[in-house]
């Protein structure tokens, strides 16, 4: 019969492993804990015969759990010295790990129900633990999954985005809008968060994608629903900010095929930049006309003159990159700049590389914001059959009376204050690079920041954030002569 005292004793030793576990690191704790009671080490061991708890432990360790398996047995007990080496499996399931243990005092450990409880606290631990990470590497999976969707929607891959999302059981929305969700925390574990309250205020609506750029975007592909609707989700979820997620903003992209989704995109990407600014936090993309649409087929001839080094390029060795990669590579440079790296997954050394050739081959500085412009609306109209009237001289299109009225009403928000128009045109003509600018302006790069975030909520558009509106607005100065 146990006396009470020791029964009270290894109840309060159970209710200790229990807190340990449950804390985090609860296997490294219990492990430690176990190791106090033998006077010595405590480690445990894979199948593989590979330690599962940071660190190194004891090479006695290591050996005898190599015997132990060797041996084909289920526990075993060696002396070594003053010390006593013994292991063991922590249960009879075949992938359990092993327990190995060295001390002086082993024997408060083997002595029932000491062993009993202390393996099975440390099973259920390992049991939970290996869970954890099994459901981290299929959440990890599932996102990679989702960012191959996104890449495939951003490149026009339609039907095997569809494929691809079908694999998930998670079909694409058709038409949705495009949201742009920023979440202020830089921690990862609270994008998620608002990434599970989004899903629930939709009600399973949205189509839920992590930016690979920007690490605190979320880009949901959302069915459309009632207005009334939406703007109680909007609502909803900008109010669930805390000083956890930090500030909450949205843009929203008008109603579109899935087809569109890269117009989608932009569309709320620029929405986002008023976002941050007005009161509610959420801003819809307002309709406007689109350089590339006032210009259409009759900039096809140009598109093609202006993209024909790269669309003609074919790879000499195997191992340069093929025209589809500097394809890949110019859009995202062109959308993203040095962001680039992260969207494609490549190392700055090979973006820079491949940059190098793309500029070789098209006769283009691509860090020259004309020429990024020019690039750019050409990507835009190549896929746009030839028209009447089609030419090969960019300013000749420029010229036309429906690209001067887009400019104009592209512009009218800055005419009445000639500061931020002059700021704008300064910051252009120094490529986008805040310095040079602030210096022409004879003012400070604070100064210039406030002054192109103004510019940002007039044109309610992104200005300092990629995708920008710097190419649109290069073209509406350049097509009222205001700029060279």
């Amino acid at each position: 019969m146990v006396h009470p005292v020791e029964e009270q004793h290894c109840l309060e030793r159970l209710r200790q492993m229990q807190r340990d576990a449950a804390e985090p690191a609860g296997l490294r704790r219990l492990l430690g804990r176990i190791a106090r009671e033998v006077g010595g080490h405590a480690a445990l061991f894979d199948r593989a015969g590979n330690p599962l708890t940071p660190g190194h432990p004891p090479e006695d360790l290591a050996g005898i759990v190599s015997r132990l398996r060797r041996d084909g047995a289920r526990s075993t007990v060696e002396r070594c010295g003053d010390d006593q080496l013994t292991a063991f499996a922590i249960s009879s399931e075949p992938d359990a790990p092993t327990l190995a243990l060295s001390g002086s005092t082993i024997d408060r450990f083997t002595t029932e129900p000491n062993r009993t409880d202390a393996l099975r606290v440390l099973s259920l631990t390992w049991r939970a633990q290996l869970a954890q990470e099994r459901w981290r590497r299929v959440d990890a999976a599932d996102d990679q999954v989702r960012e191959a969707v996104l890449h495939l929607l951003m490149d026009g891959g339609l039907a095997t985005a569809h494929r691809t999302a079908g694999a998930l059981n998670d079909a694409l929305p058709d038409p949705m809008r495009v949201w742009v969700v920023e979440v202020g925390a830089i921690d990862q574990g609270e994008r998620d968060a608002v990434a599970e309250v989004l899903n629930d205020i939709t009600g399973g609506r949205a189509w839920m994608i992590k930016c690979p750029v920007y690490s605190g975007h979320l880009i949901p592909a959302v069915a459309p629903t009632d207005h009334e609707d939406e703007l109680a989700c909007l609502r909803e979820l900008v109010a669930t900010a805390n000083v956890s997620t930090g500030r909450i903003s949205v843009g929203i992209s008008a109603v579109l095929p899935l087809q569109d989704f890269p117009t989608g995109y932009t569309q709320a990407f620029h929405a986002l930049a008023h976002a941050r600014g007005n009161t509610e936090r959420f801003a819809t993309f307002r309709r406007s006309h689109d350089l590339a649409a006032e210009i259409g087929g009759r900039g096809h001839a140009w598109a093609r003159r202006v993209l024909a080094g790269l669309e003609e390029f074919e790879a000499e060795r195997p191992q340069d990159p093929a025209r589809d990669d500097l394809q890949a590579t110019l859009m995202s440079w062109l959308t993203f700049h040095h962001q680039a790296t992260r969207h494609l997954k490549i190392h700055r050394n090979t973006l820079s590389a491949r940059l190098q050739k793309i500029g070789s081959l098209l006769g283009r500085d691509l860090h020259r914001l004309q020429d990024q412009a020019c690039l750019e609306l050409a990507l835009r109209l190549r896929a746009s059959p030839a028209t009447p009237g089609s030419t090969e001289e960019l300013e000749e299109l420029l010229r036309c009376e429906e690209v001067r009225r887009w400019a104009a009403r592209l512009l009218a928000p800055l005419r009445d204050s000639p500061q931020l128009l002059e700021t704008v045109r300064c910051w252009l003509l120094a490529d986008t690079r805040s310095n040079p600018a602030a210096e022409a302006l004879g003012i400070s790069g604070t100064a210039l920041r406030k002054r192109l975030v103004r510019v940002e909520q007039l044109l309610e558009r992104s200005l300092l954030h990629s995708p920008s509106l710097s190419y649109d607005l290069h073209f509406a100065l350049r097509a009222l002569g205001e700029i060279g």
